[in-house]
């Protein structure tokens, strides 16, 4: 057990009663009692501590990116697959299907994309949400990407959170299209010179819990 994580508390098992009153057999129960209570009180001023009470609270969280780029055919609706998860608790990625949730409730779906324009034209993209098969109603959102300039392709980060209903089992998925296929999610790997810097994914996304329903 960590310092600072509450205990989990369960109904005490209380000594048998006897027939006559027995002084150890009370001092048994009063004991019993006495533990029980203390864990619990234990457990609840862990909760309401003013400094870090939520310390010790544990929520389904997910956190995974997409590694490669992700290429489109123009105005054609395209699920976004993740193929690493960084961070998971109650949630499952198989790269496949979007994020699975085992915990009903209102989480907080939020993405960052890093879109990639090669031509010298502007274009326009889209991304939304889906709940299995299911478009979630105002989650939708339009970008126009840079064009090219000189040598440099376009680019541009694109970002958005919702809040989202789930049940247990529900997949909630990230869509995207896009009006030339010129237009990409691009990754870039971790570079030396002229500076060292980490890599880059092509797509970020988060989906944390908020509250129960």
């Amino acid at each position: 057990m960590t310092s600072g994580s509450i205990q989990k508390v369960a109904p005490p098992a209380l000594p048998q009663s006897r027939e006559m009153f027995e002084r150890v057999y009370q001092d048994q129960l009063n004991n019993v009692h006495r533990l029980f209570y203390n864990r619990l009180t234990q457990s609840y001023n862990g909760l309401i501590d003013p400094d870090r009470g939520g310390r010790a609270l544990y929520f389904p969280y997910a956190a995974i990116q997409r590694t490669t780029d992700k290429t489109f055919t123009a105005d054609t609706a395209t699920e976004i697959t993740f193929d690493q998860n960084d961070f998971l608790s109650g949630c499952e990625n198989d790269g496949t299907n979007g994020i699975l949730v085992n915990q009903a409730g209102i989480y907080n779906y939020q993405y960052s994309v890093q879109w990639k324009n090669t031509d010298s034209q502007e274009y326009d993209a889209w991304i939304w949400l889906r709940v299995n098969n299911t478009d979630v109603e105002g989650t939708g959102s339009q970008f126009t990407i840079p064009s090219k300039h000189g040598t440099e392709d376009g680019h541009l980060i694109a970002a958005a959170n919702f809040y989202v209903q789930l049940a247990v089992g529900d997949y909630v998925k990230m869509f995207a299209a896009v009006s030339n296929a010129v237009v990409s999610m691009e990754a870039y790997a971790a570079q030396t010179t002229p500076f060292a810097m980490p890599s880059i994914p092509s797509i970020v996304a988060t989906l944390t819990f908020v509250s129960a329903v």
